[in-house]
């Protein structure tokens, strides 16, 4: 199962110590580039969780040129927009996004305490159908 991941995931979980919890529910998981840079800046925990993670995998985007094109026509930062490209690319089964992304992709919300909040079990195909974002779903 290929499982891509947007930055909120890795941080929240490695602030409250639990970054291991995607480890048990999926065994790797992959990030671009773009997550990566994110979530390895400043004096976070997730810095040195997600540098030491052998099970989490820094993918590039072979389609730069779609980052402008997201962040613009949904409002999304540089990572949310490189997560979304990458599982395109990877025709990844699960994306795992924060709740504010989910609401603006018009996604049945969780409880912001729970993990679900990320949506582990939404599939990327339902992402793109709902979002029009790209040719792999259409």
């Amino acid at each position: 199962m290929i499982i891509v991941s947007n930055t909120t995931p890795l941080s929240e979980l490695a602030k409250v110590g639990q970054l291991n919890l995607l480890l048990e529910l999926f065994g790797r998981i992959i990030i671009p580039q773009e997550v990566y840079n994110e979530v390895t800046t400043g004096n976070h925990p997730a810095v040195a969780a997600v540098q030491s993670a052998e099970w989490i995998d820094v993918f590039t985007i072979q389609a730069p040129e779609k980052l402008l094109q997201l962040q613009s026509k949904f409002k999304l930062d540089l990572g949310e927009s490189a997560t979304i490209i990458l599982a395109e690319e990877l025709k990844a089964n699960r994306v795992l996004i924060d709740e504010r992304l989910s609401f603006n992709m018009n996604l049945p919300s969780a409880d912001s305490a729970s993990i679900m909040i990320w949506k582990i079990f939404t599939p990327m195909s339902e992402l793109c159908n709902r979002w029009s974002c790209c040719d792999c779903c259409q």
